[in-house]
């Protein structure tokens, strides 16, 4: 037998590569396939947040508080200070309109809450009682006196009312623009939350390590067109963030926490007070007029300015009508100094 021919002849004991053979190597590539597209993707969204971090660093000063700093971000001279609590999950960019309006008049301080903008996410719960103590201390340590104006937009609603009820003696006037109401979601008939179930959050937060919401795979945050281009493309940087997406997640966890804390909240009793509502925003609806008349009701020095033509997020967002905010905001801080009535 030739040596060679021998060596070089198939091995009768081999089969030949069966439908079994030919699925697992499919299933080894796409395997190998999606590994690479994950390093990829998580290698993308850092550096990606790295450069905007670069980009974009924080207006303000980032302030200890514990162990962990929030982003204050003040303009203006005078008393009492207004202090800027935005909708969810805005930053201080969405005040780019108000504050520099309201800054002709007084000092005026915008603030980012754990999680949001430029602040770090701290220990939590993301609920109002700890939300309002992380603010009162974010003021003390950053050098902010009393008393304040606060102003609370949305979801900024919730945490304003809580610091006016553990700190009554450093509140002069509050401004509600279109506030969340502890009974809203009841009153709607909807789940207590942000709109996504907890086990959606869960996997959209481990989504959004390897870039599909930066990509554009899945729809997440987009930011107003009527902001300024800066704001803008500053608030976009935070929502293609993996930390906007866990604090969306972490706010959902503490929504109904939050919403009977803030129940259980006091009056303001005549300290000035005003409702903003937009006439195409929340302020339309009619399943809410009766709670927000209760809003106003929370001083006996309080009003209702509704602004024509608003939206929710325009009330901040769109300069006419933030400009129309302004105006009342500006309303509350001179009624507070004078201690004149509002009606």
């Amino acid at each position: 037998m030739n040596p060679i021919t021998s060596f070089i002849k198939p091995n009768p004991l081999s089969r030949r590569k069966g439908p079994v053979d030919w699925i697992l190597r499919i299933v080894l590539a796409l395997v190998l396939v999606i590994l690479t597209l994950a390093v990829l993707g998580a290698g993308y969204q850092a550096t990606a947040t790295w450069i905007d971090a670069r980009n974009y660093p924080p207006p303000g000063q980032m302030v200890d508080v514990g162990g962990y700093k929030l982003h204050l971000y003040c303009m203006g001279s005078g008393s009492p200070t207004v202090v800027l609590d935005a909708l969810f999950p805005g930053t201080v960019s969405n005040w780019a309109w108000v504050q520099p309006e309201v800054a002709r008049t007084t000092q005026v301080c915008a603030y980012d809450r754990a999680g949001l903008g430029w602040s770090e996410s701290g220990p939590g719960p993301h609920d109002a009682q700890h939300g309002a103590s992380e603010l009162h201390t974010l003021l003390e340590a950053a050098g902010v006196r009393g008393p304040y104006i606060l102003v609370g937009h949305s979801l900024g609603g919730l945490t304003v009312r809580m610091f006016a009820d553990q700190y009554p003696d450093e509140v002069a006037g509050m401004v509600l623009v279109e506030a969340s109401n502890p009974d809203a979601w009841k009153r709607m008939g909807m789940p207590e939350g942000v709109g996504a179930d907890r086990n959606q959050l869960a996997i959209g937060t481990f989504l959004a390590r390897f870039g599909v919401f930066r990509l554009g795979l899945l729809s997440a945050f987009s930011t107003d067109a009527d902001l300024p281009p800066k704001q803008r493309l500053e608030l976009q940087a935070f929502f293609n963030s993996v930390k906007s997406i866990e604090t969306v997640r972490d706010v959902n966890n503490s929504f109904s926490t939050a919403l009977e804390q803030v129940r259980q909240t006091g009056d303001l009793g005549d300290k000035p007070l005003a409702v903003v509502l937009g006439s195409k925003g929340d302020g339309s609806n009619e399943q809410l007029q009766d709670l927000f008349a209760q809003q106003a009701r929370l001083s006996s020095n309080g009003f209702t300015q509704v602004v024509e033509g608003a939206s929710h997020a325009g009330l901040v967002d769109n300069q006419e009508y933030a400009l129309q905010t302004s105006v009342v905001i500006r309303r509350v801080l001179e009624a507070a100094r004078s201690a004149a009535a509002l009606k």
